[in-house]
């Protein structure tokens, strides 16, 4: 498949990351909306308090990783949705692929950071919550941004510069980001 990846970050104080992009109310039920609302272990509704996750940390990186489509894909993706998400699903699965290990190199790196992913598909079986039973791998599955109530899109333009997009009619939007993070305990100059 014919695309382009470009990766951008920024750094801040946990603290004003928080302040400006947090909303846990507004989120939770955006999520509710979602078929997945409940029924896996990186969505809400938690068992723990989502305005917590930040607390103790100092740092938040956040990351964008932008698949830019090439044209000639676009153009046979327009107004065709079921195509438009079979290429949309494969282009997110290969780089999230690569990605995810690397994110969570980057926690194991800094210890007592905590990393927020794009989405989990550990799992091609499916989640085990609807089932009752605990997560079948704790020790890579991280929540979103969005998951534990942050403005993922106003953050993502504020601090990248990046718009995210969604189509509207059906058609391969020009480009999608995965959008992840990494909360440290270190400070910016530690």
């Amino acid at each position: 498949m014919n695309y382009t990846l470009t990766t951008q970050e920024a750094t801040m104080a946990a603290e004003e990351f928080v302040r400006r992009y947090r909303d846990v109310e507004r989120f939770d039920a955006l999520c509710a909306q979602c078929p997945s609302y409940g029924k896996m272990w990186c969505c809400p509704p938690f068992a723990f308090n989502p305005a917590t996750v930040s607390d103790g940390f100092k740092t938040v990186t956040l990351m964008a990783t932008t698949i830019e489509f090439d044209q000639a894909i676009c153009e046979a993706c327009r107004g065709a949705r079921e195509k438009s998400r079979q290429v949309s699903r494969q282009a997110m699965d290969e780089v999230w692929d690569s990605l995810l290990p690397e994110l969570l190199e980057r926690e194991r790196q800094c210890p007592g950071s905590r990393a927020f992913t794009f989405r989990c598909s550990l799992c091609p079986e499916g989640c085990t919550r609807p089932e009752g039973k605990p997560c079948r791998h704790p020790d890579r599955m991280r929540q979103s941004l969005e998951a534990v109530g942050f403005d993922v899109s106003t953050a993502a333009r504020d601090l990248l510069g990046v718009n995210l997009e969604w189509s509207s009619d059906g058609s391969l939007p020009r480009y999608i980001s995965i959008v992840t993070a990494l909360m440290t305990p270190l400070g910016t100059r530690d």
